[in-house]
């Protein structure tokens, strides 16, 4: 009797061993925290970006990893030589560029034109700035972006991207760039460099500076420089920082001399902080108005000395997140990555 109920003991025991080696590893709950909803292979427990799109690198939240990317392109415009007209089928290569321009009305743009080496070097340079006027055009009349966010350059030959020797290299050169940049705006002013200035002295922020002239003048009074030191010093500080240098005159004489008058004031400046700190050409944005955007009427004196002046603006080239789109990988891949640095040790 004794040795039966052993038996049955062993077999119950058996059957109940048999029973607990069938149910899962983990209970339930711990499968429903190891879901991975979306795909990307980072669990759901771990997971803050839900729905990441399929495809995209991510990091260890399950996040798509990003990186800053610079607005500047080349417009997919190409010119004849010696023409500078955009045709008007062409506008709506621009509808792109104008949205963003819309949805950002705190950027600017810049647009630069360039030409091949054919032709006196003067025209060109005339030819190159009504390219990049062309393009600044079309975005005001059909895009309705205010004249203002747009700032136009011509460099004529200067600067080619191809070798003029080929028409090809040619084609090349006959272009117009772009990039969109946003300015720097100062909460204040920078006391510790206004405060040795006396009220004749120039306004400046940290990131604005207007420079005063005398009639005809365009020499740089010492008294100024250390504004343009400070501006300089800005330059080095940042490689993503551009200055424009616009320079403007009262209406005193020719519209044609004082264009001439305000871009050798403009120059001026631009020479020094060149001078002194070595900066890339690329990054002094330098323009000459001459007359056309006064600060103040022309029909008395006072007006004309403000309108004499060059007016300085530190700006940043505009950068966005932007998503990458690579081969995905999973959270094994950390582990891997760790193993393989310790064999290389």
């Amino acid at each position: 009797m004794i040795i039966r109920v052993a038996r049955i003991a062993i077999i119950f025991l058996g059957l109940h061993s048999a029973i607990l080696i069938s149910q899962p590893l983990y209970p339930a709950l711990s499968f429903s925290a190891l879901k991975d909803s979306d795909h990307d292979g980072v669990i759901d427990a771990r997971d803050i970006c839900s729905n990441t799109p399929q495809g995209s690198d991510i990091n260890n939240d399950g996040c798509p990893l990003t990186k800053l990317t610079l607005f500047s392109f080349n417009f997919d415009v190409k010119f004849q030589t010696g023409q500078y007209k955009l045709a008007s089928e062409l506008h709506t290569k621009l509808k792109d560029l104008a949205a963003f321009l819309q949805h950002d009305p705190n950027t600017l743009l810049l647009i630069e034109g360039y030409t091949d080496n054919v032709g006196a070097e003067s025209y060109n340079l005339t030819l190159s700035k009504k390219r990049a006027e062309s393009i600044a055009n079309a975005l005001i009349s059909t895009f309705s972006i205010a004249a203002v966010r747009i700032k136009t350059f011509g460099y004529g030959q200067n600067r080619p991207v191809a070798s003029n020797s080929k028409e090809t290299g040619r084609e090349a050169n006959r272009r117009v760039s772009g990039e969109i940049v946003i300015p720097l705006k100062s909460q204040h002013v920078n006391k510790n460099i206004h405060s040795n200035y006396s009220t004749n002295q120039p306004k400046i922020d940290q990131y604005n500076l207007t420079i005063p002239f005398k009639l005809n003048r365009y020499g740089i009074k010492n008294a100024y420089r250390p504004s343009i030191q400070h501006l300089g010093q800005l330059l080095q500080s940042d490689p993503d920082i551009l200055i424009f240098i616009e320079g403007h005159t009262d209406n005193t004489g020719s519209k044609d001399f004082n264009v001439a008058l305000s871009l050798e004031r403009a120059n001026n400046i631009a020479d020094l902080l060149n001078a002194q700190f070595t900066i890339a050409p690329a990054r002094l944005k330098v323009l000459g108005h001459g007359q056309q955007f006064p600060l103040k009427p022309n029909n008395t004196i006072k007006g004309r000395r403000e309108n004499r002046r060059v007016e300085v603006k530190v700006v940043k080239k505009f950068k966005a997140k932007q998503e990458i789109i690579l081969p995905k990988w999973t959270i094994w891949s950390v582990d891997q990555m760790e193993n393989e640095r310790q064999k290389g040790k």
